[in-house]
């Protein structure tokens, strides 16, 4: 479906939570002042008041329109038909935005969100029908990340070997964070009470790839994989990441969505930098504790009614960017050759919501203003690396640090 005479180039719905309103204030601050944009959501009133602060922010830009919408299917499809893409910060999303992402996929609405559950992304729900409509659907742009450095080291190993591909990569994520918004501790939450904690433990990375990619032995030795501790070349020591199923799960779609750079022997795993066997042996034993005392229906209670934050509440913002920074490290070789290895770099220094929103909006940025594979692919339920190149120009412009062989 074409988008191109649509009221809206981008609406952002969900706009008064925490993460959506920073997008927000990012589109206001950032984009091209001739962009068509709204914001949307349930409540008039802190929409109102988000589209004053806004006003502040660049009086001279295109003022966003505001959409009152609810959760009905038939007013979702409403408002998706208006919009070339739909900025979503609704959360949990598995609880709330199925019917968003229905909207989109079936009136050809391009989609970002920035969930980070990969038990949910609805693909085999909507990818045919989003695919069918030509709507380029993102769930999981918060992932991006871990998905851009194995991107990277796929690509750069593709490029100079004659388009061989990569085979075993290793990655390590670290984060250093101040604290997560109420909206985020209620998605994990939510999460192990839907999902249960054995996707977290036991999950397949390949879950989410094509029926065509087969899940490949791993290759870690049997004490690593009961205690989390190994030493891998150009890391050192490692443990258990509790993110790793997650990404894990991303990059190895990514490889199924684009097989000519990927290559079928890409295999892809996240660990944890740590600083030696005692503590990669703890902070793997610890996750383990700590997931089976949360899988407890009155941990989870007690937990909800007094220790999680109330949704669209988060950290200080200025705080969190002079504390909080993120790295992911990629290292690979080429699958059939003896090649040297290749190796990518992610670093950000600054609040990771703001990161975040940031990616979300770039990305919204580049599926209507540039030529990507996921525009190649011709859409469905696709990951942020099949933008490509034209993305991770947009992030390092907007102050991310992303090198090859650095």
């Amino acid at each position: 479906m074409s988008t191109t005479t649509r009221e809206y180039d981008i609406v952002v719905l969900g706009a008064s939570g925490y993460t959506a309103s920073i997008a927000a204030e990012y589109i206001a601050k950032n984009s091209r002042t001739g962009l068509k944009w709204a914001i949307a959501g349930r409540s008039r009133g802190k929409l109102e008041v988000l589209a004053e602060k806004l006003k502040t922010i660049n009086p001279d830009r295109i003022q966003p329109g505001i959409i009152v919408v609810t959760m009905e299917q038939q007013n979702l499809n409403e408002m998706a038909g208006r919009s070339s893409l739909v900025i979503n910060g609704i959360g949990p999303y598995h609880l709330y935005s199925t019917p968003v992402v229905e909207a989109c996929a079936t009136m050809g609405t391009h989609y970002v969100g920035f969930s980070l559950e990969t038990p949910w992304v609805m693909i085999s729900k909507y990818h045919k029908t989003a695919a069918a409509n030509g709507a380029i659907i993102i769930p999981t742009i918060a992932l991006c990340p871990s998905d851009v450095v194995s991107f990277l080291v796929a690509k750069t190993i593709h490029d100079r070997h004659g388009g061989i591909g990569a085979g075993e990569v290793n990655s390590t994520a670290k984060l250093e964070i101040e604290g997560m918004s109420g909206g985020s501790f209620n998605t994990v939450l939510s999460l192990i009470q839907t999902y249960g904690i054995g996707w977290i433990l036991f999950g397949n990375p390949w879950s989410l790839s094509a029926t065509s990619q087969r899940r490949k032995p791993n290759s870690a030795p049997l004490l690593s994989r009961i205690f989390g501790y190994r030493s891998i070349q150009g890391f050192g020591a490692v443990t258990t990441s509790f993110l790793a199923i997650s990404n894990e799960s991303i990059a190895h779609r990514s490889s199924s969505l684009m097989p000519k750079i990927y290559g079928p022997d890409f295999n892809f795993h996240e660990y944890l930098p740590t600083t030696g066997p005692f503590a990669g042996v703890l902070a793997h034993l610890i996750l383990r504790l700590v997931m089976l005392i949360i899988s407890f229906p009155p941990i989870q209670w007690l937990a909800a009614k007094y220790l999680i934050p109330e949704s669209g509440t988060g950290p200080d913002l200025a705080t969190a960017a002079k504390s909080e920074r993120q790295e992911f490290l990629a290292i690979g070789t080429p699958s059939k050759s003896k090649g040297d290895q290749v190796s990518a770099r992610y670093v950000y220094k600054g609040s990771l919501y703001y990161c975040s929103a940031l990616m979300g909006v770039e990305a919204a940025l580049s599926i209507l203003g540039e030529k990507t594979y996921a525009h190649e692919i011709g859409g469905g339920i696709l990951t942020p690396a099949t933008l490509g190149m034209p993305f991770i120009e947009r992030l390092r412009n907007a102050g991310i640090k992303i090198e090859v062989d650095a």
